[in-house]
């Protein structure tokens, strides 16, 4: 089950007590999350500000709210906590809020049963926003199942929920998620239904302006708090806006685990203001039991909610500002390089699983840089992990944010772009490939001898490098070379400082003898000269072809 998130970036929080439960979907050891807890020094869950606000849908004295929460407001469910056995009558078989958490029996909504484990809004016609933490990545989309009308209607009574109330997450369009983006903070996912929701439902109103709410603003937040039925909080109030970064605001607004992703409204205007995303401690010990964790006004740390603006312009980027509603005064979206295409995601183990995979066509000899850094248009949100992998599924390069490969074969590669360990990133990847026929290349005859392995005496052609260029040279194996007669041997020297940076015997192979080496520069500078020079293994002869490429 996914929860609030505490510091950046972090990996969702999986509580102790959740492990024993099947709401679970994995869970670290009690120790890894103390030690989190100590060193981040906030929880994901969200936790009582003075008197606890949250009230049932039917019980709220404001229309405007418990509209929003009946026509705009969503949980996000696993499908095995969903039974779908009467499409006229779905049921949700998770336990009891009481039950599930261990809490002392005169708590709250103690007989409420659990299912979401988050929450979020409808906000266009297929388009519902949560917290980026919610939705990590693809696989984790397509597990995802989209709820309204998940809230009670009366004491003791559930509304109705029919198949035609559960919706399918489609694809992630938008997302960030504890990624620092222009000195930002950012958790917030934009995902697209399987079909539109209205006008059976009615998105939700949204905040289009750059500008910070108001210290003591009063706010309402609506969401799954624990997997419940949806609650709706209006007694929260503004008590960090955050106005030099404008990435989220702090408020008082009673709100736990499973309100990840819920609207956060202003109630002047009731529209969707932010999305809660991280919080302090749920629940404390009582004894044998637990109660709910209370503060003061201004104690504690306070909800935190990334503002709306952040997730409408990365929306409005990856649509191009189609929507006229949503997009009304955003900057012109990045013109984004031919070869290029975005991504998100999560969980990736290193770029081997759940990455966002691009197919492209290599001839032999072509050389393709990849990169999230280092080419034009490219961008990085946290720590990318990007690999390139042939058509039988071998991996042939990798790199953090870049990498060059020049290709032995023809044929289709993939690209997988994903994220070291299993943090969240994302970013534009950007691919330059360059034909094998325009590549810089050369060849030059060499016949000599006594030189020593090749520190006198030697054939000698002039090259130059600049930073992060590759020259593959030979004597053997490269484009161009006429194998010989003889031992060869081979250095490339960078002329300024006078150093040998590479130095090449026997290739062994096909080569045997002769010799074949690649070289990256790692020298800062443009054009820098270097040398090739051959020679002989000891005071031998030898003679041939040599050729070298550069790319």
């Amino acid at each position: 089950m996914k929860h609030l998130e505490f510091g950046l970036p972090v990996r969702p929080f999986m509580g102790a007590l959740m492990c024993t439960l099947s709401l679970a979907v994995g869970c670290g050891s009690v120790e890894e999350l103390e030690a989190e807890r100590g060193a981040l020094g906030k929880n994901q869950g969200k936790v009582v500000y003075g008197t606890d606000d949250r009230t049932d849908v039917y019980v709220h004295p404001d229309a405007t709210l418990r509209a929003r929460a009946q026509q705009s407001t969503v949980g996000l469910v696993h499908p095995e906590f969903i039974n779908l056995t009467d499409p006229n009558n779905v049921t949700f078989p998770g336990p009891t809020l009481g039950e599930g958490l261990n809490l002392c029996t005169t708590e709250r909504f103690w007989n409420d049963r659990r299912a979401a484990f988050c929450s979020g809004s409808l906000i266009g016609d297929d388009l519902v926003l949560t917290a980026g933490h919610c939705v990590g990545n693809a696989a984790e989309c397509a597990n995802t199942r989209i709820v309204f009308n998940y809230y009670r209607s009366g004491e003791g009574e559930m509304q109705r929920v029919t198949s035609a109330d559960v919706f399918q997450c489609a694809s992630i369009v938008a997302r960030q998620h504890g990624n620092r983006l222009d000195e930002q903070y950012l958790d917030y996912a934009i995902v697209r239904l399987d079909r539109p929701a209205t006008p059976r439902f009615t998105p939700a109103p949204v905040r289009t302006g750059n500008t910070p709410l108001s210290v003591g603003q009063n706010v309402a937040a609506i969401g799954s708090s624990n997997g419940i039925p949806f609650k709706i909080d209006s007694g929260g109030s503004v008590r960090d806006t955050r106005a030099g970064s404008l990435d989220f605001f702090v408020a008082t607004s009673d709100t736990f685990a499973g309100n990840s992703g819920s609207a956060v409204y202003e109630t002047n205007s009731y529209s969707v203001a932010g999305i809660i995303v991280r919080g302090d401690a749920d629940y404390v010990a009582n004894g044998t039991c637990k109660v709910v964790n209370r503060c003061g006004e201004t104690e504690c740390f306070g909800t935190e909610a990334t503002y709306i603006y952040p997730a409408l312009r990365g929306l409005c980027a990856e649509i191009n500002n189609s929507d006229p509603r949503l997009c009304a005064g955003m900057p012109p979206p990045p013109v984004r390089p031919a070869n290029s295409f975005t991504y998100s995601t999560s969980d990736t183990n290193n770029g081997q699983k759940n990455t966002v995979d691009k197919v492209i066509t290599l001839g032999k000899g072509d050389v393709v840089q990849v990169g999230t850094c280092g080419l034009e248009g490219a961008t990085e949100n946290g720590p990318t992990s990007l690999r390139l992998v042939n058509a039988a599924g071998v991996q042939v390069a990798n790199g953090g944010c870049s990498f060059k490969h020049r290709a032995t074969e023809s044929g289709d590669y993939t690209i997988r772009a994903g994220c070291s360990s299993s943090w969240s990133c994302g970013g534009t990847v950007v691919w330059k490939q360059t034909l094998n026929a325009n590549l810089v290349r050369g060849t030059f005859n060499f016949n000599v001898s006594n030189t020593d392995s090749a520190t006198r005496n030697t054939a000698n052609q002039n090259v130059t490098l600049s930073y992060g260029q590759t020259i593959d040279f030979g004597t053997c194996g490269t484009d161009g070379t006429v194998p010989g007669n003889g031992d060869t041997v081979m250095r490339l020297v960078d002329v300024a400082s006078g150093s040998v940076v590479v130095e090449h015997d026997d290739a062994h192979g096909d080569c045997g003898s002769l010799s074949h080496a690649i070289y990256t520069s790692n020298i800062v500078g443009d054009n820098r000269p270097h040398q090739i020079r051959i020679g002989c293994f000891r005071d031998t002869q030898c003679s041939g072809t040599a050729a070298y490429v550069i790319y």
